[in-house]
Order: C-alpha cells, then structure tokens, then sequence
C-alpha cells in the first residue's frame, strides 16, 4: 500500500483528501511547520492552516513548542496506533448505534408490505431465493427447471441437513443425486410451452416465492399472503401428484390420452 492508498483509506473514515495528506506527511516527519507542511504534503500552502486547524479541532495534530526564539508554530501527528484505536472505537460504536436505530425503525414500521412484492433481475430474483431457502425451518416444496435447481442446490441440501423437510419437482431431468425427495416432470413437448422459465417455491407454508426468467425482465413475486401460500403449494403438490400418476400407469395413460397426453392436455 502506497501513500496514495493510505490517503484514500483515510478519506474512507471521515478525513478530507487534505487532512489525509497532511497527517501522512507529518507521520514521515515532524514536527513541521505550516510551510513546511504545504511543501511535503502538496495541500496548497492557502489551505494548510485552515486544515491544520480542523486537525486540531478533531485531535489528529497537535502544536510543538519550538526551543529556538521563532515563533513559527510548529505541528505534529497525533501516534498512529492511537489514532487507530479512536477510529475503531468510533466505528464499533457507531454500529452499534445504527443497528439499534435500524431495530426501532423497522420495529415501528407496517409490515404489510411484505404480503407482496416484485424483484426485478434474474441473479437478484435467486439470491432472494436462497436467502428464503436459508430461513426455513420446517419446509421447502419447489418446482423449477434443473438449471435453478442447480443454482439452489447447496442451499437446499444445508437446509436439509438441519431437517428441513425438503421436496422438489423439476420440469428436466436432474442427474445429481439429492437426499431429499425429488420427482422428474413427465417431458411432453408442451412442458417447454407451458411451464418455460417458471419457478414455484413455498417456505414454510408462510412465503411463496413465484419467478419466470423466460422473457428478457426475469422478476420474482414474493408472497406472504395466506392465499397466495395456499394456492402456490397446493400447485406445486398436485404437478407432483399428477406426474407420480403418469410415472406409474404411463401405458394405459397413453392409450386413453395419446402418446403426448394431448387428448388429456389440450382439451382446454
């Protein structure tokens, strides 16, 4: 890390360009006077004093009294390792400050928000996915393509094993093997036409989550209206109905049905 790196950090934490560069020149060598300090530092000799000034106002400099008959005021820096330990006091207290400040805001606010709302993006819509998949603590039902499910893996196996009660449906087929239970979608060509880019989740029996990624906005629907829940687990559960039924009677299914299930699925 160079000067100029120190100078940046510094400004990170509350100094300006020039109360940066004056304390790292000053660290280099002191005490120095006004002058002195323009020259090594590069502030323009006009603003060093008002800097210095603000400086001793914060504690950072502070005046050497000079042993010859000058007058001139002479400065050094406040030592590094102390100044480091105000910055990290600061900092640990004014966390703990905005997090009980943020408590209380969201404490007081009107959660009805949270019933309903739209993310917009294909990468922010999973990652707000995942996060749900993190909170769940009783049960994870989903229905989504193998590449989301891929995506969701990890997540989904963590919550898993702290016996989270986890059951996907996926419209392709998944070959990774997954400990909880997981069911292939019967692959009809009119899978890719009606559930393309289609994503359902239900947390809990609390949150459902909606997404479709098929056009060029991918968004997701958050839920935690009891109705959306309701409707969006009882479709995940009856798809896996459905296509347990086919899995297993798929011959006389396609007799009565077509080879397609078209007679079954375009009748309407």
């Amino acid at each position: 890390m160079d000067t100029h790196d120190v100078v940046i950090v510094l400004k990170d934490y509350g100094f300006s360009e020039y109360e940066a560069k004056v304390y790292v020149s000053l660290l280099q060598e002191f005490p120095l006077n006004g002058n002195a300090i323009a020259v090594k530092s590069g502030v323009p000799g006009p603003k060093v004093y008002e800097t210095l000034r603000r400086m001793q106002e914060k504690g950072v400099v502070y005046v050497v009294k000079s042993d010859d008959s000058s007058n001139a005021k002479r400065y050094a820096p406040l030592p590094y390792q102390t100044l480091l330990e105000k910055m990290e006091q600061s900092f640990s207290q004014n966390m703990s400050l905005l997090s009980l400040h943020f408590q209380n805001m969201q404490s007081n606010s009107n959660n009805d928000w949270t019933e309903l709302f739209h993310v917009e993006g294909y990468e922010i819509s999973i990652e707000v996915i995942k996060s749900e998949i993190k909170e769940a603590s009783n049960e994870i039902i989903i229905s989504c393509w193998g590449q989301e499910l891929e995506l969701l893996h990890k997540e989904l196996k963590i919550a898993y094993e702290k016996g989270v009660n986890v059951v996907t449906i996926t419209f392709s087929p998944y070959d990774h093997p997954v400990p909880w239970r997981n069911f292939n979608h019967y692959e009809i060509q009119t899978v890719d036409k009606s559930h393309k880019g289609e994503l359902s989740c239900v947390i809990d029996q609390k949150k459902a989550i909606i997404f479709e990624s098929v056009n060029q906005q991918p968004h997701a629907i958050v839920s935690s209206h009891h109705v959306m829940v309701k409707i969006t687990r009882n479709y995940i559960r009856h798809d896996i109905y459905v296509n347990r039924l086919v899995h297993d009677f798929i011959v006389p299914i396609k007799e009565k049905y077509g080879e397609d299930l078209e007679w079954l699925i375009n009748d309407f």
